[in-house]
């Protein structure tokens, strides 16, 4: 008891009262509170605190619960540390004092001061554990609470179970009144404990669901339970079952439970939802896990809370992968941006309760070098850590995007690849049109030409003419070969020679020697060139290359027979998928598969091996 007051003598414990004792001061500073305006609620305590109505651990007491309300965390916690700094409180204002101290261990553990807040904890533990009151139970399992949180945290699981069956201890000497305030909170502390086994992946999570289901129960039998308080809980129960079934494989079990949850008011609230979303990941229903992330955002906004590095790591880093494995990954990249956005804003919050690493040794009566040497390689071991996860983000958002460069090509190539068929479809519909034009129109001409001859005069040097000079030209004849119409179609240009004295033009000439390559199919000899048309034709190089500069828009002799081999290619890999890229190199008239690689390419855009794996894949 002495301890507890902080005195050294015995006559201290007659002073603490068993209760809160309110004063006319604390009467008109709650009035204020509960209006619900906090700067009013502040002055008034400020007010009351000058005139001498409040004590200084009321006073800051009050002034800690206004910031908090009015989201200013920082200004929260430094009023309840004057509280806590307080060594010996007196005896009228002990209770104020504990609710400052659990209040600011509380705010420290949400903020992961953890060492501070271990100490604390310790501090007030040490403080009540002689105290023989009815509020000694509430105010010790939050505080074993916190602090089997904080060594939960630190992954000393034994030490953290000790505490949290303290905590449970004190669950079941709470009591209980009218308002149910007092069961609420320990069902609460259980519930939290839960989600801690949970959230580290511990079987013993499924116990503590037990424990938490029975009090649901026992609350639910109260004369008065507060019936939307009652749902929720039992709405949590359903929902953490769910998830320790599906942490222990029993999937159907896990989604019986699931179901019910998501049935209730509070399942279907955004709280809710969002709170759902750690069980639809580990169950891999992505898609409801991604259809409610959509609520996050919103979630964050109301509550108030901020982007820190827990938040990045439970809440968009699973909405990322959630509407990844969902198939939603234009999605999935605008949250990985909005990751990379907060991620400098998470980090200064962090760097600034670098104090969150717990020492190894937290004995609160001393070892100070002990702590300082543990604290400084946790400061070690967590710039390190924040290093390794900037690293991971960084590799999660270059694999992301080099994904979605990848999908993009392939839908690049596969419009490419349609394209080209199409080209080169639309060219050999095009050359069979022209062909069979051209057949057409020398038959027309050869059939003028034989209704005309009955009606021609008879050649009267036909019958004197020797037979070996029926065929000689005359020297006045034009140098070129027979015309069209004095040979079948199917053979038109198959033998004909053309001298370079001949009249006709370069873009006649371009011509006949198209159709002479393109019907022949000529450029499928690997070395054909212009001593093949010199040869077929009697022509010279030099009337060739003109014919071709000229007749042709300006292009080569080379290029235009490396355009015909690369339609051909294309036409033969559509053809026949089955053959290799240097099958279809050789059969196409190019000399060797790099050659035909390198010419495919410049002219398509892709490898001959990028087109057949588009033309597979489509």
């Amino acid at each position: 008891m002495i301890t507890a007051c902080g005195g050294k003598g015995s006559e201290k414990q007659s002073k603490i009262p068993s209760g809160l004792v309110r004063s006319h001061g604390d009467s008109i500073a709650l009035a204020a509170r509960f209006s619900g305006d906090f700067q009013h609620f502040l002055a008034v305590t400020d007010s009351l605190a000058e005139i001498g109505e409040l004590s200084p651990i009321r006073a800051d007491g009050y002034r800690g619960v206004a910031y908090f309300q009015m989201g200013q965390a920082d200004k929260c916690i430094e009023y309840f540390r004057r509280v806590v700094a307080i060594e010996n409180p007196p005896a009228e204002d002990f209770w104020e004092y504990i609710h400052a101290g659990t209040n600011l261990v509380i705010m420290l553990t949400t903020n992961r001061d953890y060492d501070n807040a271990m100490r604390t904890a310790l501090r007030l533990i040490d403080k009540l554990k002689n105290v023989d009151s009815p509020d000694c139970p509430s105010e010790l399992q939050t505080l074993y609470l916190c602090l089997g949180d904080t060594q939960m945290m630190l992954e000393r699981h034994d030490e953290a179970a000790k505490s949290y069956a303290e905590a449970y201890k004190w669950v079941l000497q709470t009591p209980n009144d009218s308002t149910n305030r007092g069961i609420a909170a320990s069902i609460e502390t259980l519930e939290n404990i839960a989600v801690s086994h949970l959230h580290h992946k511990l079987d013993g999570a499924g116990v503590w669901v037990d424990r938490m289901d029975s009090l649901v129960t026992i609350y639910e039998k109260q004369p008065k339970p507060i019936e939307k308080e009652v749902k929720t809980l039992r709405a949590l129960v359903y929902l953490h079952r769910a998830e320790v079934c599906q942490m222990r494989g029993q999937v159907a079990e896990a989604y019986r439970n699931y179901e019910a949850y998501s049935n209730t008011d509070f399942g279907q609230s955004i709280e809710g939802r969002i709170n759902g979303c750690e069980y639809l990941v580990a169950a891999r229903r992505y898609h409801e896990a991604s259809d409610n992330y959509m609520y996050l955002d919103q979630f964050i906004k109301d509550w108030g809370y901020d982007y820190d590095l827990e938040t990045i790591g439970r809440n968009l880093l699973p909405k990322m992968r959630a509407n990844y494995n969902a198939g939603r990954r234009d999605s999935a990249l605008r949250v990985a941006m909005q990751i990379s956005e907060v991620y400098d804003s998470a980090l200064v919050r962090q760097k600034r309760s670098e104090s969150a690493e717990l020492a190894t040794i937290y004995d609160t009566q001393g070892k100070e070098r002990q702590i300082a040497e543990q604290q400084a390689k946790n400061r070690f071991v967590s710039a390190l850590s924040l290093a390794l996860g900037a690293v991971v983000m960084l590799v999660l958002a270059f694999a992301l995007y080099v994904f979605l460069q990848w999908r993009i090509t392939q839908r690049r190539n596969r419009i490419m690849a349609r394209q080209m068929t199409e080209v080169v479809e639309y060219k050999e519909k095009y050359r069979a049109l022209k062909q069979a034009q051209q057949e057409n129109q020398a038959r027309q001409t050869l059939a003028a030409h034989r209704a005309e001859e009955p009606a021609k005069p008879a050649e009267p040097r036909a019958e004197t003419a020797e037979p070996n000079n029926a065929a000689e030209p005359s020297k006045d004849a034009e140098p070129i070969a027979a015309s069209p119409t004095d040979a079948e179609p199917n053979n038109v240009g198959a033998s004909i020679s053309i001298s370079d004295g001949t009249a006709i033009t370069d873009e006649q000439l371009f011509l006949f020697l198209r159709d002479l390559i393109e019907n022949e199919q000529l450029f499928l000899q690997s070395d054909f060139g212009r001593q093949t048309l010199i040869e077929r034709t009697g022509l010279s190089k030099d009337r060739i290359g003109a014919a071709f500069a000229q007749g042709s828009d300006n292009a080569s002799l080379p290029a235009y027979v490396r355009e015909l081999r690369l339609d051909y290619a294309v036409r033969l890999m559509n053809d026949k998928p089955e053959l290799t890229v240097e099958q279809v190199s050789m059969a196409s008239g190019f000399t060797s598969a790099d050659t035909f690689t390198r010419n495919f390419r410049a002219k398509f855009g892709m490898t001959p091996t990028t087109y057949k794996q588009t033309q597979n894949d489509a």
